[in-house]
């Protein structure tokens, strides 16, 4: 058992840590096709299951822009007002590839980890 005795209490869990993921899940979005903030944010709902303030997804899109790891245009509807609507750069791609790598680097060593605390 990896928690046999109580020297150490860890600090509650107050959910999944996404810090430093909730980008590489903004880019994967972007990366399926071009997308405007509002449903960058729908889908990290829905398909992430994650709750962040609308506000931090386009923290991070003008952050990531401004990093050239994505671009924007308006885009201006028959109806409603104009939207911006976000594409991924190429350096945009190398990143996530980049990241993707580290990620399953990461993922073998938790698993390697959550084996040992199983035996």
């Amino acid at each position: 058992m990896c928690y046999s005795n109580r020297l150490y209490d860890p600090p509650p869990l107050r959910g999944i840590p996404v810090r430093g993921l909730l980008h590489l899940a903004i880019l994967s979005i972007i990366k399926q096709k071009p997308t405007y903030g509002s449903e960058i944010y729908q889908k990290i709902r829905d398909e992430y299951k994650l709750e962040v303030p609308r506000s931090l997804i386009y923290i991070l899109l003008r952050r990531m822009e401004k990093n050239g790891l994505i671009s924007s245009t308006w885009s201006t509807p028959e109806r409603g007002p104009a939207k911006r609507i976000y594409r991924i750069t190429d350096l945009g791609l190398d990143y996530l590839s980049d990241s993707v790598g580290r990620l399953k680097k990461v993922i073998s060593i938790i698993s390697a980890i959550i084996e040992a605390c199983e035996k």
